[in-house]
């Protein structure tokens, strides 16, 4: 019994090695995703960790999304099909929010709790507005906000 356990925590700790080992490697998760996306990627962020390509819509054009981490913090890249940056997103601590903007969030739902907090950028890093889910009245909302403070979209998440 005691051989048993033994061989079975020596096998998990192989398990947990050989994933962290891995946790590096970039990943293809979407065989759709253009091989122009994925060049133009790798060659601006060669030592990205975490690498996920996913395929998307927003209205009728279809986008790529390259999900990374750097530094402990989630990146996000929309690509074109031809691996052209259309906006990058960066994970930011709730406090970093400029003042405007959570005045707007507080102005229209005061009664309310901000999970979690991201910086949106045009291609050239200029930011543009910021992505927000907060907490309030029992419901969870995604909303996004301009660079001012105005709320631009609100959904359910």
């Amino acid at each position: 019994m005691k051989a048993q356990i033994w061989i079975t925590t020596v096998l998990a700790l192989i398990f947990i090695a050989l994933g962290h080992a891995n946790a590096g490697e970039k990943e293809n998760n979407n065989d759709q995703v253009p091989k122009a996306v994925v060049e133009a990627f790798e060659k601006s962020y060669p030592n990205a960790e975490a690498v996920e390509f996913e395929k998307e819509m927003i209205g009728n054009k279809t986008v790529y999304e390259v999900e990374y981490k750097k530094n402990d913090r989630k990146h996000e890249i929309l690509y074109d099909a031809d691996g052209v940056i259309l906006r990058k997103e960066e994970t930011i601590d709730v406090k970093l929010l400029p003042e405007p903007i959570v005045q707007a969030i507080f102005s229209a739902y005061p009664q309310v709790f901000i999970k979690e907090a991201e910086m949106l950028m045009g291609p050239d890093g200029t930011i543009t507005g910021y992505e927000v889910e907060i907490r309030t009245a029992g419901k969870q909302l995604e909303l996004e906000l301009d660079a001012h403070g105005r709320i631009l979209e609100a959904e359910n998440d």
